[in-house]
Formats: structure tokens, sequence, C-alpha cells
């Protein structure tokens, strides 16, 4: 049975894990429509965003699909998110994406006040590290978040964002990128070698992803203890987070 539904975008909150994070994989088979779907056209109030157009997502599993609308107003991209660039000023881009996407589910401002030595910041406890002594997150209910950091609450802009934990897969990059989808489904994910265990990274049309394998593991150890890099099949790897630009990372993991 076919089922053919219309699934608004949205963003959702996640500060950048270690390299070594986990996250559920999704073995949903992904195929992306090079031709756009039929009318969709609306402008995101307060922006100059252009009028959106809908790329049709077919998912599908055993004997159901589903048709999702990506809104190419919000297209991923390597230097912003939509029409917003990085190094924007905060309030026009919270504005903006809450036009689309209602109201934050978060919205914290950290401090970073240690300078690290090397141009960047962390938190007193030094578990977290920044690309300025103050930041701010700002998340949507679809697992997207906008990061902002600055000197000062008055002179922060837009340094990066992040996406990830998505089931709707709303939003993509312009090659079809988006959480959820599988290298076999995307060629123009480029794999790095190595990772940590079934953790891998790559990146899509500039942006850096996080990739699982539910096969052949990243990284292993042979008998004699020696470390292994590997690449696994393309079947086996999902995207599981996307990013690009500056975020809050933790400094310290077990990879």
């Amino acid at each position: 049975m076919i089922r053919r539904t219309l699934v608004p975008i949205g963003f959702a909150a996640l500060l950048l894990l270690a390299a070594c994070s986990s996250s559920k994989s999704v073995g949903s088979e992904t195929t992306v429509s090079a031709a756009p779907s039929e009318s969709v056209a609306e402008t995101v109030p307060g922006t100059d965003a252009p009028p959106t157009t809908a790329v049709e997502v077919t998912t599908s599993v055993a004997d159901t699909s589903t048709t999702v609308a990506a809104d190419t107003t919000l297209l991923l991209r390597d230097n912003g998110i939509g029409s917003f660039d990085l190094g924007a000023e905060v309030g026009p881009v919270v504005e903006g994406l809450t036009a689309a996407l209602g109201a934050p589910t978060r919205d914290e401002t950290v401090d970073y006040p240690v300078a690290d030595g090397l141009g960047e910041y962390t938190t007193a406890d030094g578990d977290v590290g920044f690309v300025a002594p103050m930041g701010r997150t700002v998340c949507w209910s679809i697992s997207l978040c906008a990061e902002f950091g600055g000197g000062s609450a008055a002179s922060m802009s837009f340094t990066g964002w992040t996406y990830s934990n998505d089931p709707t897969m709303s939003l993509f990059s312009e090659s079809g990128g988006s959480v959820g989808v599988r290298w076999i489904d995307l060629p123009a994910l480029q794999v790095d070698e190595g990772g940590c265990y079934s953790s891998g990274s790559g990146t899509i049309d500039g942006i850096r992803v996080s990739l699982e394998s539910v096969g052949e593991p990243f990284s292993s150890f042979d008998d004699s203890g020696n470390y292994v890099t590997n690449v696994p099949a393309a079947d086996d790897v999902t995207i599981t987070s996307m990013e690009t630009g500056k975020a809050p990372i933790y400094l310290y993991g077990d990879c």
C-alpha cells in the first residue's frame, strides 16, 4: 500500500558529542527525486527568503511509503541555512526560523570564560569548548539548533548549526543529504576511512556528517592489538547527524 503525506519541516537541539557518540541507525531505503513536486509556495515572514519549493523524498519500508516536503528556503548549506548566512545577526536568524518552525524548544546562553591559548574558549570546568567567550544555542522541535557566539550578548552572530535525530527527515542539503539517509542512496556523500568502532564521519555538500555502520565497523583491533581502519559497505552506513560552522563541543571522549 502506498501512502503519501506532506510533513512540515523543523529543527532540534544537540551539542556536538565526541566522535565516538552512538546514534540509532535508520535502516529504511531512501530515494531522492530529482524533480520538484508540485505547488508549495510560501515565503517565511520577516525574511527575504525565496518562495518554498518542495522536493519529493520517498522513504520505503516493506510495503509502505511516505513523501515529505523539503523546504528549500531552509536548505542546509555549509555556510548557513536557507537565506541565513553564517555571521548574520542573531535577531533575524532566530525570528526567521521561529516564523517557519514555531517557538524554540530550547534557548540557552553559556559562558566560556577560559581562553585555551589557541584562539578559542572553554567552560570553567574545561569540559566544553567554543569559538567565543559567550554562546547561545537555540533549538527547534525537529532537532535543528542554531549556534551564536560573541564577546557579549549584544555582539553575538550566527556561528553554525547542528541537525540530528529528526525522524521526519525534513531538512536536506543540495544533494539530498539528511539524517537517516544511507550512503548507498547518496552518491555525493564523501566517507572518511576509519573512525570510532561503528561511528564514522564524512562530508556532503561541504557539510560535516556523523555516520553509523550496522555492518563492518569503521575501526577495529586485530588479534595482535593493532588498530585497523575500515570503510564499511555503502548499504550499511547511515547519516546520524549533520553540522557546519562552529558549535560547542565536548573536549573529552573515549576515542
